[in-house]
């Protein structure tokens, strides 16, 4: 993560340690993208910023690399 670029972009610290955790829970916890994605659903805040996150990981074309 990019914490100086999130600061700038005046993203909150509520979502900067949301998107701290959806980080990693996609890329420690060992579980498939499907089901890291529906525990960060069930656990993180519903901020703009993790739905956009969620949103691009669905939509992307070409998959999420670990």
């Amino acid at each position: 993560m990019n914490k100086v670029g999130l600061e700038r972009n005046g993203v909150s610290e509520e979502a900067q340690a949301a998107l701290k955790q959806a980080f990693r829970i996609l890329f420690r916890e060992g579980l498939t993208i499907s089901n890291a994605l529906a525990r960060i659903e069930a656990e993180l805040p519903k901020l703009s910023e993790i739905l956009f996150l969620i949103q691009f990981i669905r939509t992307s074309e070409r998959g999420l690399s670990k």
